[in-house]
């Protein structure tokens, strides 16, 4: 988890700097004084305002990293708040994604800087952290920042101040406190106004009660405590992702204030920040969660499905095949007003050969949002030779990145179901079965980390098909609406990733 333009601008408190690396200029102005903004183009750097901090002044330093075209007016801001012990620094350089969704220009990204490495969460120094967030704000460009949409995240000892900024001030419209909930001391204290919240706890945090003032809730405790002050309905509703190989429990309380939610996700293997494997973009999940609230336009998401019968959903509902649910489930987490358009293009019995054939038949768009591609079981069961998979695979996957407006990180590899775990299946030498989808598995895996291109492994979930029946259709061979759904949790986190 921790591996989480232009020229100068001066504002009041504001030194104009270069790299992100290199030492911050100072414009020794003292908190509290604002002359008006020049209207100069801003640019990306290290800046610095000064605090007096038990009597000394001292310079505050935080980062700040605008898009790489800045073509909007009013942008969000997302600020970022590393844990005890940390820098700012390892913000950009442990998670490339959040750099790349700058530069995409979801949002402009703050990093500011702990006093020796630490946040004064419960007055355990003299530096007014609130009041340092404050003057950052107060700093920006009133013509290029949105004031309604501020949201901050933080990790550990940044989470608790991100909840105490939440609960003290006006400035944020979301906060995403990671490994930190509440502390029962700041239970207590109602927030000024609704905001969105969503929380990430290790199980043991989740759970374990506090029961003095120095401790922190557990993750339900805390949501409770924000879904109660924001009126939302206190029944939450529960799902299950899978963020990369993470089993994790989501709980979201819905209906609240100002069209808000409150969100707690509960990683069921996984402890502190410091134990999480990033191998997926968190930080999408999150500001599709912030932005879902609070962007008033409506838009609309074009989907491509390609396949065979595991994409048309043999043997299951029109509504219950992966492409249709992970529809469903982006409109979940979209805003009501948004819409998902899905143009499928599959079906049953067809190889990579029949796929093709029919995509050179039909005239298909050249911007989609994303671009799921399944396809290969019908190359193995009619013992087709491996070497057109590869020849072919490979020009699908450059179809669909042409489909996906040339964009191959919209494009979703899937990976191919093994119907050995199914009763069809046990009566046709499961051993072969499940040792060649396993070859053509290893080739399209193989294929898309080096080119590039997402590749997600649902197998796994269809080797537990004989344990499992409910996860095999009614034709004994397909999966089930069931097996489907788990997909869905693995494809869904992947699919926000690539369209934020």
């Amino acid at each position: 988890m921790k591996k989480f333009l232009v020229s100068c601008w001066f504002l009041f408190l504001v030194g104009c700097g270069g790299g992100g690396s290199g030492a911050p200029e100072s414009a020794s102005v003292s908190l509290g004084t604002q002359p008006a903004p020049e209207q100069v183009k801003p640019s990306s750097g290290r800046k610095s305002v000064s605090q007096t901090i038990n009597g000394v002044v001292v310079d505050r330093t935080y980062t700040i990293r605008y898009p790489e075209a800045l073509s909007n007016d009013d942008y969000p801001v997302f600020i970022f708040f590393h844990d005890a012990g940390e820098e700012s620094d390892n913000w950009l350089s442990e998670n490339p994604e959040i750099s790349r969704m700058i530069d995409a220009g979801h949002f402009i990204g703050v990093f500011p800087d702990g006093h020796e490495q630490q946040w004064n969460v419960s007055d355990s120094s003299g530096a007014d952290d609130v009041e340092f967030v404050s003057v950052i704000v107060s700093s920006f460009d009133q013509m290029l920042i949105d004031r309604d949409r501020i949201y901050a995240t933080g990790i550990g000892n940044g989470a608790q101040l991100v909840t105490k900024l939440a609960k003290e001030t006006s400035l944020l419209a979301g906060i995403a406190p990671l490994f930190g909930n509440q502390t029962v001391a700041q239970r207590d204290y109602v927030a000024p106004q609704a905001l969105s919240v969503f929380q990430v706890s290790g199980f043991e945090a989740a759970v374990a009660e506090a029961s003095s003032a120095d401790e922190v809730l557990s993750a339900k405790e805390s949501a409770e405590n924000w879904a109660s002050s924001f009126n939302c309905t206190l029944t939450p509703d529960e799902g299950a992702r899978v963020w990369a190989t993470e089993p994790v429990a989501e709980f979201t309380f819905t209906d609240c204030l100002m069209n808000k939610k409150v969100r707690y996700a509960v990683l069921e293997t996984t402890e502190t920040a410091a134990d999480f494997k990033n191998d997926f973009n968190l930080f999408s999940t999150v500001w599709v969660f912030f932005d879902s609230a609070d962007r008033l336009e409506s838009r609309s998401v074009k989907f491509l499905a390609l396949g065979d019968s595991y994409t048309v959903g043999q043997s299951v509902c029109s509504l219950c095949n992966f492409p249709e649910q992970l529809k469903g489930q982006l409109k979940a987490e979209f805003a009501a007003s948004d819409d998902v358009a899905l143009e499928m293009v599959a079906k049953t019995g067809w190889t990579t050969t029949n796929l093709i054939s029919a995509l050179d038949a039909q005239v298909l768009a050249d911007d989609f949002d994303f671009v799921t591609l399944l396809i290969g079981v019908n190359n193995q069961f009619q013992n087709k030779p491996f070497e057109l998979y590869e020849r072919e695979f490979v020009e699908l996957v450059n179809s669909a990145v042409a489909f996906a407006r040339g964009d191959k990180t919209r494009v979703l590899v899937v990976s191919i179901p093994d119907y050995a775990y199914t009763t069809f299946g046990q009566s046709r030498n499961p051993d072969l079965i499940s040792a060649e989808i396993a070859v053509y598995n290893s080739f399209a895996e193989n294929y898309c980390a080096e080119n590039g291109v997402s590749f997600t492994y649902i197998t796994d979930i269809t080797q537990r098909g004989i344990v499992e029946p409910e996860l095999v259709a009614t034709d004994g061979l397909h999966p089930s609406s069931v097996a489907y759904s788990e997909f869905v949790e693995r494809l869904l986190p992947v699919t926000l990733g690539a369209l934020y």
